[in-house]
């Protein structure tokens, strides 16, 4: 017994106690002072950064692990300001937008979510974002969190409990402690709400400011007093305050009444100096999420189109719910797609987009604090991938690669008031940072061009991060072959993949061999392979298949594929004959 025991010791001190690392003769990304400092060295000891220097001898603990920077660019790590876990990102995520309850009961879908929250954890870590901010959660939920936080692959987690809102969708009543709203009718009503959040010691509070009122005003200044209630209480205890607030008025009466962040554009109206001015009188944080609202019309007018990005990187679940709609119910989808496009929702750019973007290059140039975050969770916000859409259209707004880089590490620190924590590559804050084989200052691909990620002092590979299971790798083949990517089809097959058909016959090895048999799902725009039904046994799956190639269901064809997964990679399969 005693060997494993010591096994067992030395497992749980990898996941207690930092690594020691020293990144040599690197490019380090000063995003405090908009500078590159080249040939720099940094230490970092027992997960917090000691030294930022150029030059210097260190005298360092055994077992420190050195990195040769040169060449490569050392960010801070990205941060994502705006994210909602008690939301997948797939289409059952609000079912105050599209029900289908009866398909997927609510409790499964919020079920679905805590099971796979360290999955998400792990899939923003991989893409650089090594802490993220949660505005707008649930008691169930910040319980989690204390139990994810201190893992070495988990970001940096800030959370809220419930959302405070002064209006409640009535899909969200009645869910006791896995509620993400609460509902706030009187400052009373609002005061206890926050001191029910002190007591699951959620990191910040959050207040929903809906007006329904065809008059705005009118209705924002009925709500204020509600709101202000709130933000005192809150502040009364040291705790900052954000606000969904996407009207001019209720921003703005939300900012007067004490808010410190916004996260949401302004969208209904080109916005003053006066309310630019305000905004940085009270130091006041904003976040655009410009793609949040695009994509549920993209969704929803059957007009969304996964990048190969999203298919590799995204959870293959909640894109397939995507990528099958408007199954399960085509009768409430197809009036979906009717009416959106009637309408021209298809998440093409509008007037709000315009306005947004407008209201955001405004309020940049004039240095109010803008922080990059997606509201992923939302209908077609993808956990960790929509990061780098969010960041294109930011860029599409007039911002420039330096504001970039701002809003996404230092910026989304002061968001949650914890800029001497984390958020810039400085002495005695967390070694969150990210080692680039490119520079970001170039281009938004190089974003993407990770070479390691480093997390509470830890050193992490990006494509070893997240834990890819057998039956997600199947479903990423398929949900790939369904938006007939052929790159993000062949990424989950090993390099020398064999195909079988069930009597033992190979019909092709290699996957560049797969690349050229396969070239057909491109050409085929409605080809589509519906799953009938799935059998997972440890590395094997198999699917029983529906097979569409016209918009009706004609000539349907059928058959079933044996998935055999090997060292992370699907190694073989066979097909019925």
């Amino acid at each position: 017994m005693r060997k494993p025991i010591v096994f067992l010791f030395l497992c749980l001190l990898y996941y207690i106690l930092p690594a020691q690392v020293l990144i040599k003769n690197t490019h380090v990304l000063d995003v405090e002072n908009k500078k590159i400092l080249s040939g720099y060295d940094v230490v970092v000891l027992d997960g917090r950064i000691v030294s930022v220097d150029k030059g210097k001898q260190f005298k360092l603990p055994p077992g420190t692990e050195v990195i040769d920077g040169s060449g490569k660019w050392l960010s801070p790590g990205f941060s994502d300001a705006h994210i909602h876990f008690f939301q997948s990102g797939g289409l059952y995520a609000r079912p105050d937008a599209i029900d289908l309850r009866k398909y997927q009961p609510y409790k499964k879908e919020i079920q679905w979510v805590h099971d796979n929250m360290e999955d998400l954890l792990h899939r923003y870590l991989a893409a650089g974002i090594t802490s993220v901010t949660d505005v707008g959660a649930s008691f169930n939920f910040l319980q989690q969190r204390d139990s994810l936080v201190t893992r070495a692959a988990s970001p940096l987690v800030s959370m809220t409990g419930p959302l405070l809102t002064t209006w409640l969708p009535p899909p969200f009543k009645d869910l006791g402690n896995e509620g993400p709203f609460i509902l706030m009718t009187t400052k009373e009503e609002a005061i206890n709400a926050v001191q029910e959040q002190l007591k699951y010691k959620a990191d910040f509070v959050k207040i929903w400011y809906i007006v329904l009122d065809s008059n705005k005003e009118a209705g924002a200044q009925k709500n204020y007093e509600i709101v202000k209630a709130a933000i005192d209480e809150a502040h009364k205890n040291n705790k900052r305050v954000a606000v969904h607030a996407t009207e001019r008025i209720t921003a703005q009466l939300a900012v007067e009444a004490g808010a410190d962040y916004l996260v949401h554009s302004i969208d209904d109206e080109y916005i003053s100096n006066d309310f630019v001015q305000l905004l940085k009188k009270k130091n006041v944080v904003l976040c655009p999420s410009l793609v949040v609202g695009r994509n549920y019309s993209k969704v929803l007018s059957d007009n969304y189109h996964f990048s190969t990005y999203e298919l590799e990187h995204a959870h293959p679940f909640t894109n397939s719910t995507i990528i099958d709609y408007p199954w399960p119910d085509t009768t409430l989808g197809k009036n979906y797609i009717t009416a959106l496009r009637n309408r021209k929702q298809t998440g093409q750019p509008k007037a709000e987009d315009s306005i947004s973007a407008s209201n955001l290059k405004k309020l940049a140039d004039a240095g109010v604090i803008i922080a990059t975050g997606t509201d992923a969770g939302n209908i077609g916000t993808q956990h960790a991938t929509s990061y780098f859409d969010e960041l294109d259209a930011m860029q599409q707004a007039g911002l420039n690669n330096w504001q970039l880089l701002q809003a996404s590490t230092i910026n989304g620190a002061k968001a949650v008031g914890q800029e001497k924590e984390w958020g810039s590559i400085s002495k005695n804050k967390w070694g969150n940072m990210v080692l680039l084989n490119a520079n970001p200052l170039d281009s938004l691909s190089n974003w993407k061009k990770i070479d390691r990620i480093f997390n509470k002092g830890k050193v992490f590979f990006p494509d070893s991060i997240v834990n890819n299971t057998a039956v997600m790798l199947v479903q990423q083949q398929l949900n790939a072959y369904n938006a007939h990517d052929l790159d993000a089809f062949l990424a989950p097959y090993a390099d020398d993949v064999e195909i079988y058909s069930t009597t033992g016959k190979m019909q092709m090895k290699g996957k560049e061999e797969m690349r050229k048999q396969y070239i057909f799902i491109t050409k085929m725009p409605y080809l589509y392979c519906k799953l009938v039904n799935r059998i997972v046994s440890g590395n094997t799956v198999i699917d029983h298949e529906e097979i569409w190639t016209s918009p009706k269901p004609v000539n349907l064809q059928y058959g079933a594929a044996i998935y055999v997964i090997e060292k992370g990679k699907i190694s073989k399969v066979y097909f019925a004959d």
